[in-house]
């Protein structure tokens, strides 16, 4: 499995429609200072992601233009429920399998030595 990540484009909204399974009602929420009132109907898709998401779709955006410019690119595959992560150069060699507790570092932020 691959992500393309360039693909995404955090500036144009995009329509989403809501997802839910036949004969399931939306969430139901009560009208705050309102204790009389009957459940108001509330979809729980927005119409956008949170600024928060979108800062983070871009600053993959820029990692991935990265590693595309110094001639590299990382493959995510499932193997018998385990998520196998290789660096590639852009011809599909595998330079280097990183272990997923190294990636969830790199994820966290921590160094890596």
């Amino acid at each position: 499995m691959s992500f393309d990540l360039s693909a995404v484009n955090p500036t144009r909204p995009t329509p989403v429609e809501s997802r839910r399974a036949p004969g399931v009602p939306p969430v139901a929420a009560q009208r705050p200072g309102d204790p009389d009132s009957r459940a108001a109907i509330v979809d729980a898709i927005p119409a956008s992601p949170p600024p928060e998401v979108l800062r983070q779709i871009l600053a993959a955006q820029r990692a991935v233009q990265d590693m595309h410019e110094r001639g590299r690119e990382l493959h995510f595959e499932m193997t018998a429920g385990r998520v196998r992560i290789e660096l590639r150069d852009l011809d599909g060699n595998v330079l280097r399998t990183v272990p997923g507790t190294e990636a969830l570092a790199i994820a966290s932020g921590k160094a890596v030595g």
